[in-house]
């Protein structure tokens, strides 16, 4: 049985491995500042940052949405949640979580980003 930390870096590496993570705009890093952004914003203001689209429908920040879409696969990964895409994961806590599994959800991203922005920096 592996630790939740192991868990978390597991997690953490493989989306690491993903082509464009944390990229941000004009050759930015979007995954220094992300988990700050979830600290004091929250998680469903940093979810709706990341799934933001522009005018043509394509993504605004395609770092961020790749960041948030790996924070949905860990928290299935460790049944937080079921959804495993960022739009989606905003649905079911925005419609169907209660406070409790807000907080947890959102603990449980700051906790697997700090591993993520290790892998990735």
């Amino acid at each position: 049985m592996k630790t939740l930390a192991q868990i978390r870096a597991q997690n953490a590496l493989n989306a690491s491995r993903i082509e464009g993570m944390g990229c941000g705009q004009k050759g930015g890093n979007a995954l220094s500042g992300f988990p700050m952004l979830v600290k004091t914003d929250g998680l469903l203001a940093a979810a709706a940052f990341a799934i933001e689209l522009n005018p043509k429908g394509k993504p605004k920040q395609e770092g961020a949405l790749l960041i948030m879409n790996a924070v949905a696969e860990h928290l299935a990964s460790v049944g937080i949640c079921e959804a495993t895409k960022a739009r989606d994961l905003v649905e079911e806590l925005a419609n169907s979580a209660d406070a409790a599994q807000l907080r947890r959800a959102t603990a449980e991203t700051i906790a697997f980003l700090n591993y993520l922005k290790r892998f990735v920096a």
